[in-house]
Protein backbone atom coordinates (compact mmCIF):
# COMPACT_ATOMS: atom_id res chain seq x y z
CA UNK A 1 0.00 0.00 0.00
CA UNK A 2 1.19 3.52 -0.89
CA UNK A 3 0.06 6.61 1.00
CA UNK A 4 -0.81 9.59 -1.21
CA UNK A 5 -1.94 13.07 -0.23
CA UNK A 6 -2.99 16.22 -2.07
CA UNK A 7 -2.92 19.42 -0.01
CA UNK A 8 -5.06 21.88 -1.96
CA UNK A 9 -5.93 25.49 -1.33
CA UNK A 10 -9.31 24.52 0.15
CA UNK A 11 -9.39 20.77 0.74
CA UNK A 12 -6.80 18.12 1.58
CA UNK A 13 -7.29 14.60 0.24
CA UNK A 14 -5.45 11.59 1.64
CA UNK A 15 -5.81 8.08 0.30
CA UNK A 16 -4.26 4.65 -0.20
CA UNK A 17 -3.05 3.46 -3.58
CA UNK A 18 -2.75 -0.20 -4.49
CA UNK A 19 -1.82 -2.06 -7.63
CA UNK A 20 1.20 -2.00 -9.88
CA UNK A 21 2.88 0.41 -12.30
CA UNK A 22 0.36 1.50 -14.91
CA UNK A 23 -2.63 0.17 -12.97
CA UNK A 24 -3.06 1.98 -9.67
CA UNK A 25 -6.35 2.13 -7.78
CA UNK A 26 -7.23 4.75 -5.18
CA UNK A 27 -9.11 3.70 -2.04
CA UNK A 28 -9.91 4.85 1.50
CA UNK A 29 -10.10 8.46 0.34
CA UNK A 30 -10.73 10.98 3.08
CA UNK A 31 -11.09 14.74 2.77
CA UNK A 32 -10.21 17.36 5.37
CA UNK A 33 -10.28 21.17 5.37
CA UNK A 34 -6.81 22.45 4.51
CA UNK A 35 -5.11 24.08 7.48
CA UNK A 36 -3.39 23.42 10.78
CA UNK A 37 -0.42 21.06 10.75
CA UNK A 38 0.09 18.84 7.71
CA UNK A 39 2.00 16.09 9.56
CA UNK A 40 -0.74 15.87 12.20
CA UNK A 41 -3.29 15.44 9.41
CA UNK A 42 -1.26 12.53 7.99
CA UNK A 43 -1.09 10.86 11.39
CA UNK A 44 -4.83 11.35 11.84
CA UNK A 45 -5.52 9.77 8.47
CA UNK A 46 -3.36 6.72 9.18
CA UNK A 47 -5.10 6.26 12.53
CA UNK A 48 -8.51 6.54 10.84
CA UNK A 49 -7.53 4.13 8.06
CA UNK A 50 -6.19 1.62 10.61
CA UNK A 51 -4.15 -0.21 8.00
CA UNK A 52 -0.55 -1.39 7.77
CA UNK A 53 2.36 1.04 7.59
CA UNK A 54 2.59 2.19 3.96
CA UNK A 55 5.43 0.93 1.79
CA UNK A 56 5.99 4.41 0.38
CA UNK A 57 4.38 7.83 0.43
CA UNK A 58 4.07 10.83 -1.87
CA UNK A 59 2.43 14.19 -1.35
CA UNK A 60 1.70 17.28 -3.37
CA UNK A 61 0.75 20.83 -2.51
CA UNK A 62 -0.77 23.78 -4.33
CA UNK A 63 2.31 25.96 -4.28
CA UNK A 64 5.86 26.24 -5.61
CA UNK A 65 8.58 23.82 -4.54
CA UNK A 66 11.27 25.64 -2.54
CA UNK A 67 15.00 25.01 -2.86
CA UNK A 68 14.92 23.02 0.40
CA UNK A 69 12.21 20.72 -0.96
CA UNK A 70 9.35 22.21 1.05
CA UNK A 71 6.15 23.79 -0.20
CA UNK A 72 4.20 26.71 1.21
CA UNK A 73 0.70 26.75 -0.23
CA UNK A 74 -0.09 29.84 -2.26
CA UNK A 75 -3.75 30.16 -1.29
CA UNK A 76 -3.77 28.67 2.22
CA UNK A 77 -1.79 29.11 5.42
CA UNK A 78 -0.02 25.76 5.33
CA UNK A 79 3.60 24.67 4.97
CA UNK A 80 4.64 21.19 3.84
CA UNK A 81 7.96 19.92 5.15
CA UNK A 82 9.14 16.63 3.60
CA UNK A 83 10.98 15.48 6.74
CA UNK A 84 7.94 16.06 8.96
CA UNK A 85 5.66 14.33 6.47
CA UNK A 86 8.05 11.37 6.23
CA UNK A 87 8.11 10.97 10.01
CA UNK A 88 4.32 11.13 10.16
CA UNK A 89 4.02 8.50 7.43
CA UNK A 90 6.62 6.18 8.99
CA UNK A 91 9.00 6.59 6.07
CA UNK A 92 12.69 7.42 5.71
CA UNK A 93 11.74 9.84 2.94
CA UNK A 94 8.75 10.87 0.87
CA UNK A 95 8.19 12.53 -2.48
CA UNK A 96 6.81 16.08 -2.28
CA UNK A 97 5.89 17.93 -5.47
CA UNK A 98 3.59 20.64 -6.81
CA UNK A 99 -0.05 19.59 -7.21
CA UNK A 100 -0.11 19.98 -10.99
CA UNK A 101 3.21 18.21 -11.34
CA UNK A 102 1.38 15.31 -9.68
CA UNK A 103 -1.27 15.44 -12.40
CA UNK A 104 1.55 15.57 -14.94
CA UNK A 105 2.82 12.24 -13.58
CA UNK A 106 -0.66 10.80 -14.17
CA UNK A 107 -0.66 11.75 -17.87
CA UNK A 108 0.58 8.36 -19.17
CA UNK A 109 -2.07 6.63 -17.00
CA UNK A 110 -5.01 8.64 -18.33
CA UNK A 111 -6.47 6.47 -21.07
CA UNK A 112 -9.30 7.46 -23.42
CA UNK A 113 -11.89 6.38 -20.87
CA UNK A 114 -10.63 9.09 -18.49
CA UNK A 115 -10.44 11.90 -21.04
CA UNK A 116 -13.44 13.68 -22.54
CA UNK A 117 -12.51 15.14 -25.96
CA UNK A 118 -13.33 18.82 -26.38
CA UNK A 119 -12.00 19.75 -29.80
CA UNK A 120 -8.91 19.70 -31.94
CA UNK A 121 -7.25 17.10 -34.09
CA UNK A 122 -5.09 14.08 -33.35
CA UNK A 123 -2.31 14.04 -30.79
CA UNK A 124 1.25 13.84 -32.07
CA UNK A 125 2.91 10.85 -30.49
CA UNK A 126 5.90 11.61 -28.25
CA UNK A 127 5.10 15.33 -28.19
CA UNK A 128 4.73 17.35 -24.97
CA UNK A 129 1.34 17.57 -23.27
CA UNK A 130 0.05 20.55 -21.33
CA UNK A 131 -1.96 20.16 -18.14
CA UNK A 132 -3.96 23.18 -16.96
CA UNK A 133 -6.71 23.53 -14.44
CA UNK A 134 -8.60 26.23 -12.57
CA UNK A 135 -9.65 25.41 -9.02
CA UNK A 136 -8.83 27.34 -5.86
CA UNK A 137 -5.94 28.63 -7.98
CA UNK A 138 -4.73 27.95 -11.53
CA UNK A 139 -2.35 25.02 -11.96
CA UNK A 140 -0.07 24.35 -14.92
CA UNK A 141 2.39 21.57 -15.75
CA UNK A 142 4.03 20.12 -18.84
CA UNK A 143 4.58 16.40 -19.38
CA UNK A 144 7.34 15.54 -21.86
CA UNK A 145 8.14 12.05 -23.22
CA UNK A 146 11.76 11.16 -22.54
CA UNK A 147 13.66 7.91 -23.10
CA UNK A 148 10.60 5.66 -22.96
CA UNK A 149 9.22 7.43 -19.92
CA UNK A 150 7.89 10.88 -19.02
CA UNK A 151 9.48 13.96 -17.49
CA UNK A 152 7.25 16.47 -15.76
CA UNK A 153 8.10 20.17 -15.77
CA UNK A 154 6.45 21.94 -12.89
CA UNK A 155 6.10 25.69 -12.73
CA UNK A 156 3.74 28.49 -11.80
CA UNK A 157 2.23 29.46 -15.12
CA UNK A 158 -0.96 30.48 -13.35
CA UNK A 159 0.86 33.55 -12.02
CA UNK A 160 1.99 34.80 -15.45
CA UNK A 161 0.43 38.06 -16.65
CA UNK A 162 -3.06 37.90 -18.14
CA UNK A 163 -3.68 39.86 -21.34
CA UNK A 164 -7.04 41.01 -22.72
CA UNK A 165 -7.63 40.13 -26.37
CA UNK A 166 -10.75 42.19 -27.16
CA UNK A 167 -12.53 45.32 -25.95
CA UNK A 168 -14.87 43.44 -23.62
CA UNK A 169 -11.97 41.74 -21.87
CA UNK A 170 -10.00 45.01 -21.82
CA UNK A 171 -12.79 46.79 -19.96
CA UNK A 172 -12.97 44.00 -17.36
CA UNK A 173 -9.17 43.82 -17.15
CA UNK A 174 -8.92 47.55 -16.41
CA UNK A 175 -11.36 47.24 -13.52
CA UNK A 176 -9.50 44.23 -12.14
CA UNK A 177 -6.21 46.07 -12.43
CA UNK A 178 -7.63 49.13 -10.64
CA UNK A 179 -8.79 46.88 -7.80
CA UNK A 180 -5.76 44.58 -7.54
CA UNK A 181 -2.77 46.36 -9.09
CA UNK A 182 -1.70 43.41 -11.24
CA UNK A 183 -3.78 40.95 -13.21
CA UNK A 184 -2.34 37.45 -13.47
CA UNK A 185 -4.00 34.48 -15.13
CA UNK A 186 -5.00 33.20 -11.69
CA UNK A 187 -6.67 36.53 -10.91
CA UNK A 188 -9.51 35.37 -13.19
CA UNK A 189 -8.99 31.66 -13.87
CA UNK A 190 -9.93 30.08 -10.54
CA UNK A 191 -12.98 29.90 -8.29
CA UNK A 192 -12.32 33.23 -6.54
CA UNK A 193 -11.39 34.64 -9.95
CA UNK A 194 -14.79 33.79 -11.40
CA UNK A 195 -16.31 35.61 -8.43
CA UNK A 196 -14.12 38.67 -9.13
CA UNK A 197 -15.03 38.62 -12.80
CA UNK A 198 -18.74 38.35 -12.06
CA UNK A 199 -18.51 41.22 -9.57
CA UNK A 200 -16.88 43.38 -12.26
CA UNK A 201 -19.49 42.48 -14.87
CA UNK A 202 -22.42 42.60 -12.41
CA UNK A 203 -21.51 45.27 -9.81
CA UNK A 204 -22.73 44.47 -6.32
CA UNK A 205 -22.71 40.71 -6.82
CA UNK A 206 -21.58 38.62 -3.86
CA UNK A 207 -22.30 35.20 -5.33
CA UNK A 208 -19.84 32.32 -4.96
CA UNK A 209 -18.34 30.49 -7.92
CA UNK A 210 -20.78 27.55 -7.76
CA UNK A 211 -23.76 29.90 -7.51
CA UNK A 212 -22.50 31.87 -10.51
CA UNK A 213 -22.16 28.70 -12.59
CA UNK A 214 -25.62 27.48 -11.60
CA UNK A 215 -27.10 30.88 -12.46
CA UNK A 216 -25.36 30.75 -15.84
CA UNK A 217 -26.88 27.34 -16.58
CA UNK A 218 -30.30 28.83 -15.75
CA UNK A 219 -29.64 31.51 -18.34
CA UNK A 220 -29.11 34.52 -16.07
CA UNK A 221 -27.43 37.10 -18.29
CA UNK A 222 -24.76 38.45 -15.91
CA UNK A 223 -23.63 35.02 -14.73
CA UNK A 224 -23.66 33.66 -18.26
CA UNK A 225 -21.50 36.53 -19.46
CA UNK A 226 -19.01 35.92 -16.64
CA UNK A 227 -18.77 32.19 -17.37
CA UNK A 228 -18.36 32.84 -21.09
CA UNK A 229 -15.57 35.37 -20.52
CA UNK A 230 -13.93 32.96 -18.07
CA UNK A 231 -14.08 30.19 -20.68
CA UNK A 232 -12.66 32.39 -23.44
CA UNK A 233 -9.84 33.58 -21.22
CA UNK A 234 -9.06 29.98 -20.24
CA UNK A 235 -8.85 29.08 -23.93
CA UNK A 236 -6.58 32.03 -24.64
CA UNK A 237 -4.20 31.21 -21.77
CA UNK A 238 -4.16 27.50 -22.68
CA UNK A 239 -3.31 28.41 -26.26
CA UNK A 240 -0.45 30.65 -25.11
CA UNK A 241 0.96 27.84 -22.98
CA UNK A 242 0.51 25.28 -25.76
CA UNK A 243 2.57 27.50 -28.06
CA UNK A 244 5.23 27.92 -25.37
CA UNK A 245 5.42 24.20 -24.58
CA UNK A 246 4.99 22.95 -28.14
CA UNK A 247 2.18 20.82 -26.69
CA UNK A 248 1.22 18.95 -29.84
CA UNK A 249 0.53 15.89 -27.70
CA UNK A 250 -2.60 17.56 -26.38
CA UNK A 251 -4.01 19.84 -23.70
CA UNK A 252 -5.59 18.28 -20.61
CA UNK A 253 -7.98 20.38 -18.52
CA UNK A 254 -8.15 19.31 -14.89
CA UNK A 255 -8.83 21.13 -11.61
CA UNK A 256 -11.96 21.59 -9.57
CA UNK A 257 -14.04 23.71 -11.96
CA UNK A 258 -14.22 22.58 -15.60
CA UNK A 259 -14.62 18.82 -14.92
CA UNK A 260 -17.45 19.70 -12.51
CA UNK A 261 -19.16 21.80 -15.18
CA UNK A 262 -19.45 18.68 -17.34
CA UNK A 263 -21.75 19.15 -20.35
CA UNK A 264 -22.13 22.84 -19.50
CA UNK A 265 -18.50 23.52 -20.44
CA UNK A 266 -18.59 25.43 -23.73
CA UNK A 267 -15.87 23.60 -25.63
CA UNK A 268 -16.52 25.56 -28.83
CA UNK A 269 -15.97 28.87 -27.03
CA UNK A 270 -12.82 27.52 -25.38
CA UNK A 271 -11.45 26.26 -28.70
CA UNK A 272 -12.20 29.48 -30.57
CA UNK A 273 -10.08 31.44 -28.08
CA UNK A 274 -7.45 28.68 -27.95
CA UNK A 275 -6.93 28.77 -31.72
CA UNK A 276 -7.24 32.53 -32.36
CA UNK A 277 -3.52 33.22 -32.68
CA UNK A 278 -2.56 33.93 -36.30
CA UNK A 279 -0.37 32.87 -37.96
CA UNK A 280 -0.59 29.72 -35.80
CA UNK A 281 -4.32 29.08 -36.14
CA UNK A 282 -3.95 25.84 -38.07
CA UNK A 283 -1.08 24.65 -35.86
CA UNK A 284 -3.21 25.15 -32.75
CA UNK A 285 -6.34 23.76 -34.41
CA UNK A 286 -4.55 20.44 -34.79
CA UNK A 287 -3.84 20.14 -31.04
CA UNK A 288 -6.49 18.04 -29.28
CA UNK A 289 -7.92 19.13 -25.93
CA UNK A 290 -9.55 16.98 -23.27
CA UNK A 291 -11.30 17.37 -19.95
CA UNK A 292 -9.87 14.95 -17.37
CA UNK A 293 -12.72 12.89 -15.90
CA UNK A 294 -10.72 10.92 -13.33
CA UNK A 295 -11.90 12.34 -9.98
CA UNK A 296 -8.42 12.51 -8.45
CA UNK A 297 -5.70 12.52 -11.13
CA UNK A 298 -3.17 14.08 -8.75
CA UNK A 299 -3.43 11.12 -6.37
CA UNK A 300 -3.02 8.79 -9.34
CA UNK A 301 0.14 10.61 -10.37
CA UNK A 302 1.50 10.48 -6.82
CA UNK A 303 0.94 6.72 -6.74
CA UNK A 304 2.92 6.36 -9.97
CA UNK A 305 5.73 8.53 -8.59
CA UNK A 306 5.93 6.66 -5.29
CA UNK A 307 5.67 3.33 -7.09
CA UNK A 308 8.74 4.19 -9.12
CA UNK A 309 10.67 4.72 -5.89
CA UNK A 310 9.86 1.15 -4.84
CA UNK A 311 11.44 -0.14 -8.04
CA UNK A 312 14.69 1.75 -7.51
CA UNK A 313 17.57 -0.43 -6.30
CA UNK A 314 18.46 0.09 -2.65
CA UNK A 315 21.86 1.56 -1.85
Amino acid sequence: MILVGDFGGTRTRLACADGKPGAWSISQLREYPTGGDAASLVRRYLADAAGPTPMAAAFCGAGPLSDDGSIRLTNADLALDPAALAAAAGQARVALINDFAAIGHAVPLLGPELLEPCGGGKAVRDAPRLVIGPGTGLGVAIAVPAAGSWTVIQGDGGHADLAPVDDEQLEAWRELRAARGRVAAETVLCGPGLERLHAVLSPGSTQGAEQIAEAAWRGEAGARRAVQMFTRWLGSVAGNLALTAGARGGVLIAGGIVPRWGRHFDAALFRAAFEAKPPYVEWLRAIPSFVVTHPHPGLLGLAALAGESLREPRR
